[in-house]
């Protein structure tokens, strides 16, 4: 049989430290899987928990093994601040207020760690942390470092913290033109001569090297070959950032639209340039190149996939305003988990023929016809309101109608005036539908549906 998750982490734990030739003690590695599998298992991940560690871990590189079990293990405003081992250790060095964190001014007596950490990552004490430039990451590093600076070389703990460092991710070049790399290099060298690492000026240009090879490894989904795939990691980010979505089946429209605007804002203000980073010949020019083209392919595809996606629930959302406002989405579509037996909107949509704009042979046609590599535990896999909207208006026409979902959104539409610029058709047919599942409010659906069949 398989070894569990904890067994697993200690695994890599014994392995990582054996690589580097060091004497652990059992009790030791234990203590130290424990507390990674506790903190990477808090309810409210779904995405980066030790599945992540495993997938991440090279177990023949002790370095990016050790930063694979640290760099996700501090994600304080998803799990809501730190498990108490984590907590004990890294309170001498941040100040907590109203949920926002600090780096102290000076932590006790002089830490040389804590200024190396400080120094790869570009920080300063005293400075306020935001979870957007490299929080967690830097609070894992540190965590790192406290916990094995007693089994581990100072070289060794800077170039595990340089792996941490760059998994800080989507950042293009700096005002001075230097890509991230280029900086990283710069700051280890830096701290190999301020802290008397003893580093080589091969070890700290292989130390980035490795670090750009972990990091882009953190974010390889994005260069997957099937969008379905990376769709799927789309989907598990959202209940970890969206607690709501945490709430199978009683989950609001409102609040799923929500979750859909904030995925659907960041991917298209993405610029794919910046996911994959390039140090010397790592990744080779070719592969570097064919990890962005991917890139770019998967985000585009999936920017119109979340704006399909987000119309259908706006859609959703006017129609329940109308009608007595805000409800749970399973009231108005049905079922939303795979197998679960019973109604479901699908079965209350019409065929009809599909616009001559609409390539059914699309990756987006699949993804909405057939859905994402997996199911979620929170939403359908296929898209069946999307489809419809998608094979009724193409995409083009049904951009422009998002960006009147958005004005709704903003509230600089109500709900009648936006769902008076959908064409009949698809008005009349989506509130007949949601009549069928919603009957608390199916008098004023069918009301409101009659009022546009004959406009």
């Amino acid at each position: 049989m398989a070894p569990g998750t904890i067994q697993k982490t200690i695994s890599l734990f014994r392995d990582a430290f054996e690589g580097l030739g060091v004497d652990i003690s059992m009790l030791h590695l234990e203590a130290l899987g424990i507390m990674v599998h506790e903190a990477m298992t808090v309810q409210a991940r779904s995405f980066h928990t030790p599945e992540h560690i495993f997938n991440l871990a090279d177990p023949s590189n002790p370095v990016q093994a050790l930063a694979a079990l640290f760099h996700d293990v501090v994600y304080y405003e998803i799990d809501q601040g730190f498990t108490p081992e984590i907590e004990r250790v890294l309170a001498p060095y941040i100040e907590q207020t109203g949920g926002r964190l600090r780096l102290a001014m000076a932590p006790g007596e002089h830490d040389a760690l804590f200024d190396l950490v400080l120094e790869i990552f570009g920080f300063q004490a005293g400075q306020s942390l935001a979870p957007t430039h490299g929080q967690n990451e830097f609070l894992s590093a540190l965590l790192m470092v406290q916990l094995l600076k007693e089994n581990l070389r100072p070289g060794d703990l800077a170039q595990i913290t340089a792996c941490i460092e760059a998994t800080i991710p989507f950042r293009g070049q700096n005002a001075q033109g230097e890509s991230h790399p280029m900086v990283l290099e710069r700051r280890l060298h830096g701290a190999n001569a301020r802290h008397a690492l003893g580093l080589s000026e091969v070890e700290v240009q292989q130390a980035v090297k490795w670090a750009v090879a972990f990091s882009n490894r953190d974010v390889e989904n994005f260069s997957e070959r099937d969008t379905g795939r990376f769709l799927d990691n789309t989907w598990k980010l959202l209940p970890e950032t969206n607690a709501s979505l945490r709430l199978q089946g009683i989950y609001t429209i409102g609040s799923y639209r929500k979750a859909l605007q904030k995925m659907e804002a960041f991917l298209d203000h993405l610029d794919p340039e910046t996911i994959f980073s390039q140090y010397l010949d790592e990744p080779p020019p070719g592969e570097h190149e064919r990890m962005v083209a991917l890139a770019y392919r998967n985000v585009q595809t999936a920017r119109q996939y979340l704006g399909l996606k987000l119309l259908a629930i706006g859609i959703l959302e006017a129609l329940a305003v109308i009608t007595g406002g805000d409800a749970p989405v399973a009231l108005f579509m049905g079922a939303l988990r795979e197998g679960e037996d019973s109604q479901k909107m699908e079965e209350y949509l019409p065929e009809f023929p599909v616009a001559s704009s609409v390539d059914e042979s699309s990756t987006l046609f699949g993804l909405l016809a057939f859905g994402r590599a997996s199911a979620s535990s929170f939403d359908l896999q296929n898209s069946p309101l999307s489809l419809y909207i998608f094979k009724l208006l193409g995409w083009e026409r049904a951009h422009a109608l998002l960006a009147h979902g958005k004005a709704m959104f903003r509230g600089d539409l109500d709900a009648w005036t936006f769902l008076a610029m959908l064409p009949a058709e698809l008005a009349a047919t989506v509130a007949s539908a949601c009549a069928e599942l919603a009957t608390t409010r199916r008098a004023a659906l069918r009301k409101y549906a009659e009022s546009r069949r004959y406009v």
